[in-house]
């Protein structure tokens, strides 16, 4: 941006992201009713197919249906690691790996990287207020 200074490009910077911040406050704030109407709705069609002991009601203008799901979180990783380990239960554990553990590896080993992962290392320029 020709004749603008840094300091003009950084507080400028600021500026927009805290006018998208403000405007995205607002918009959420115009949409709480909504979402607090969708869950009311969605609370009382839960307890009609809890009344009917079903799955779904179907209706002209739509169907609802319920759906499961799933949420798990490790409580305790050394006995879980254990069970898993010992028993020979591979098909609990991911191929996630530690990204704070990784770079601290190759912090620790000149610059190497564990066998078997690839590493991508880059920067971001960010901005503060001051």
């Amino acid at each position: 941006m020709s004749g603008l200074t840094t300091a003009d490009l950084i507080g400028r910077y600021i500026q927009i992201r805290d006018h998208i911040a403000a405007m995205t406050k607002q918009h959420e704030e115009s949409l709480k009713p909504y979402q607090e109407a969708l869950q009311a709705i969605e609370g009382a069609v839960t307890e009609e197919i809890n009344r009917l002991d079903g799955q779904s009601v179907k209706t002209e203008q739509g169907t609802a249906y319920r759906s499961e799901w799933t949420a798990v979180k490790v409580a305790d990783r050394e006995t879980f690691l254990d069970f898993v380990f010992a028993g020979r239960h591979e098909g609990f554990i991911t191929n996630a790996t530690s990204k704070e553990a990784v770079k601290e590896f190759i912090d620790a080993h000149n610059g190497q990287v564990p066998p078997g992962l690839d590493f991508t290392r880059g920067y971001k320029t960010l901005f503060r207020r001051a």
